[in-house]
């Protein structure tokens, strides 16, 4: 990890580990300790959680093998121990000031990183405490620096949350970034009934199951039609997500006053509607709900995308994103990132890997030319060879000296670098193959990165 964690962040990490901080609801919650209704609270859990702060340390740092403080031990260990035992230490957050734990400003990022993970680990947390809010507390501030904690694996069925670059998400606006537009490309209106080729495999069962979900999520709400009178209307999610959709005149949409008396009811009617149309409706109502409705709605939607064995996910943003199957891009890969020495190159690959996780097609194909100038310019890393000579370094490292893989690898780059001659990936002439099946988008990025991502492993 690099350097980037500014000495204000730094500082109100350890506040908030210190001291705590609040948090705020966006409407009033209920408070069954208290019997009332509440708009804020104080958070406040130990940095050891269920461990003693030897025994948190010891996760982190091979005390064994580091200097002692006091003369009459011979490691830190020691040191530590007896000092901890006897309340010798007159701060309870003495660890920020003392030099060998590499936390204080100017010590590097890692080793900060390292210690919030391990707060938000399985065997550190109390599983009841506030340990959540934290985690959301801290990537709100590691943001605003460039990085995040992220779930990268699991044990006994729980998170283990690791350090990543921050990549910011798409600015959500409407009806610019509903799911048909995002993927209108792919969806043919015209004379007789819409074709898309994006969502066109979700079943009528599937559709249904959407719409009990929908539908169960119909959470009341008031609204002010008119914004220059005070009367206001007591209507619900769904039926503002669909007015919404109306208005923005995308298809038709369903009348849910005139659905209620049709054979299928309201629930037939939203599943009867032309699928783009209906995860629509669904990223609208998303949009519509409390923050405290909106992750159980995602996760019954998500749900039943799994399922179903549907390639999307409804994302943290309210969008219904196409998932990848199979996809390289792995939390080893994004850790890779900020060990690439050349700015170029990093600058780079991430800003492929940002355009390939956005939800669009567009998006995609723009992430297949990116990942292709990745692989042109990774061809030049070594900058007092040639391009070629520079290339043939990187695949001799690759192979290891075994003729095998330098076979194997020398093929590679050349029928990739073809691929990017012959499709609209590097030129875009009338006689280059142009790509227009979001598959094929990640299919190429995947076979690329592939490649990109073992060579870096071995770069000097």
């Amino acid at each position: 990890m690099m350097d980037k964690i500014s000495d204000v962040t730094r500082q109100d990490i350890i506040d908030v580990i210190r001291n705590g901080f609040v948090v705020s609801f966006d409407e009033p919650q209920y408070d069954s300790i208290s019997g009332n209704y509440i708009v804020s609270y104080r958070a406040k859990i130990s940095y050891h959680g269920r461990l003693d702060e030897l025994g948190f340390l010891e996760r982190l740092y091979d005390l064994d093998n580091m200097p002692s403080n006091d003369s009459r031990y011979s490691n830190a260990h020691g040191d530590i121990s007896c000092h901890l035992r006897f309340g010798d230490y007159e701060d309870e957050y003495w660890i920020f000031q003392d030099e060998r734990f590499s936390l204080r400003q100017g010590d590097g990022d890692e080793a900060l990183l390292h210690f919030l993970c391990m707060m938000l680990h399985p065997a550190v947390r109390i599983e009841n405490s506030q340990w959540r809010d934290y985690l959301q507390k801290f990537n709100e501030l590691l943001r605003e620096d460039g990085y995040e904690l992220y779930p990268a694996k699991k044990i006994s069925g729980r998170d283990i949350y690791e350090a990543r670059p921050y990549i910011a998400p798409p600015k959500i606006t409407w009806p610019e970034n509903l799911f048909s537009e995002r993927y209108k490309e792919l969806i043919v209106y015209g004379n007789g009934p819409s074709v898309d080729h994006i969502s066109g495999v979700v079943s009528w069962d599937t559709k249904r199951h959407f719409s009990e979900i929908m539908i169960e999520f119909r959470q009341p709400i008031q609204i002010q039609p008119n914004r220059y009178e005070s009367k206001t209307e007591r209507t619900d999610a769904l039926e503002v997500a669909i007015d919404r959709l109306r208005n923005y005149d995308i298809g038709l949409v369903v009348d849910l006053q005139y659905a209620q008396f049709l054979p299928g009811g309201v629930e037939g009617a939203i599943a009867a509607q032309f699928t783009p149309a209906l995860f629509d409706i669904i990223e609208l109502q998303h949009d519509e709900l409390s923050n405290g409705e909106k992750a159980e709605y995602r996760a019954k939607i998500n749900a039943e995308f799994t399922k179903s064995n549907l390639p999307f996910q409804l994302n943290a943003y309210g969008l219904i994103e196409h998932t990848v199957e199979a996809s390289v891009l792995s939390p080893e890969i994004i850790g890779l990132l900020p060990k690439i020495q050349e700015p170029g190159l990093r600058e780079l690959i991430e800003t492929a890997i940002a355009r390939h996780q956005q939800p669009d097609f567009q998006s995609h194909r723009d992430a297949v030319e990116k990942i292709w100038d990745v692989l042109e310019r990774l061809k030049t890393y070594y900058t007092d060879l040639d391009k070629k000579a520079s290339a043939n370094k990187i695949i001799n490292d690759m192979a290891g000296g075994q003729s095998e893989y330098q076979d194997l690898f020398e093929e590679e780059f050349r029928v990739l670098t073809n691929i990017g001659n012959r499709f609209c990936i590097r030129h875009h002439e009338t006689n280059k193959i142009d790509i227009t099946d979001i598959r094929h988008c990640d299919y190429f990025f995947n076979r690329c990165l592939s490649l990109i991502a073992l060579a870096l492993q071995y770069l000097d």
